[in-house]
């Protein structure tokens, strides 16, 4: 097993287990801010939740390239492509989802846009989750364990 696997799926479980705190915690928690300390609740979450998301997220995507780029048989490539495709359907869900919602919610605390955030963040729910389902059953196909 390669370091460059192992490392990709480590950043996989750490992201999985952020982005289910933020959509079960993070986000809902939001509705019990008052409006006037919204926005200045809202900036120090967005500003610690990118210290850790961003290198998790940039880590994904250069490791998942990697891998996919390795010379390895067309079963295996085919599996490190799906998974470059979940990461990259995580950064277009991400830039051109949540993050414009989260530039509105900088500004003011709207009930309609925070509703929004939570429901599309789904998408990056189940697309971290899938992607740590598809690392691991991996890992036990590649460890004969399946």
């Amino acid at each position: 097993m390669s370091f460059i696997f192992l490392f990709n799926l480590v950043l996989s479980f750490v992201a999985v287990g952020l982005i289910w705190t933020i959509q079960l915690v993070h986000y809902p928690s939001m509705r019990y801010i008052s409006k006037d300390k919204f926005p200045a609740y809202h900036n120090f979450h967005s500003i610690r939740i990118s210290i850790l998301a961003m290198p998790l997220m940039f880590g994904e995507l250069v490791t998942s390239i990697m891998l996919w780029y390795q010379n390895f048989n067309n079963a295996i490539q085919t599996v490190f492509l799906v998974n470059l495709i979940i990461v990259v359907l995580i950064w277009l869900s991400t830039f051109l989802i949540q993050v414009p919602l989260h530039n509105a919610l900088s500004k003011e605390k709207n009930t309609e846009k925070l509703s929004k955030l939570i429901c599309t963040n789904w998408i990056r729910t189940i697309l971290w989750t899938s992607r740590s389902i598809l690392m691991i059953l991996f890992l036990a196909f590649a460890m004969d364990l399946i």
